[in-house]
């Protein structure tokens, strides 16, 4: 079973990037993840692939949508999703 603890983004609000910071256990590989970004609305933007540790982790995000484009000032939100021995999905945050 999988544990995500203090998930976060710093700096917040961003202006051009942001570090997205966790804590991971558990007993199994934890195998890979997803970021997800979205806008209020729910259309998702953004979609970061990582690769999973236990322990601590950072995933640095550049501030840019699927096509490459920097996205405008505003509010978003974002959810990690864990794919290995079982599945883990966290509460949505805001960004």
């Amino acid at each position: 079973m999988y544990s995500v603890g203090e998930l976060y983004n710093y700096p917040n609000p961003m202006k051009t990037e942001t570090n997205f910071i966790f804590d991971l256990t558990g007993f199994e590989n934890p195998g890979n993840g997803k970021i997800k970004i979205y806008t209020v609305s729910g259309k998702m933007i953004r979609e970061i692939d990582i690769p999973l540790n236990f322990g601590f982790n950072t995933i640095s995000w550049d501030g840019k949508d699927n096509d490459g484009d920097l996205i405008a000032n505003g509010t978003y939100l974002y959810k990690l999703f864990i794919t290995g021995a079982e599945n883990l999905e966290s509460e949505v945050k805001n960004l």
